[in-house]
């Protein structure tokens, strides 16, 4: 699972396309075009790699807890271990 770190905030992009990706983005943005402008497209892009990545994290962590319910016992445990273990896994 990714790990979350505390980063600088990025405002502002400056980049140079090579010539097939600045063709891309120049068919895609514009008047009667998908995005209106290019920044509109790179944040659009930008909010999908989040959303999936997101995602992912959930999946990975839906997949470990299920093969650990698979794999273990607990029907011994309490309300207290239960809340124990919800404490532990929001730190």
């Amino acid at each position: 699972m990714a790990k979350r770190h505390e980063g600088k905030m990025v405002r502002r992009l400056n980049t140079t396309l090579p010539d097939p990706l600045a063709r891309y983005v120049g068919e895609i943005t514009g008047k009667d075009a998908p995005y209106e402008t290019p920044s509109e497209f790179i944040c659009d892009l930008v909010r999908r790699h989040m959303e999936r990545s997101l995602e992912q994290e959930r999946g990975d962590v839906r997949a470990v807890l299920a093969h650990s319910l698979r794999e273990n016992d607990y029907a011994d445990w309490t309300d207290g271990d239960l809340a124990k273990a919800r404490e532990a896994a929001s730190e």
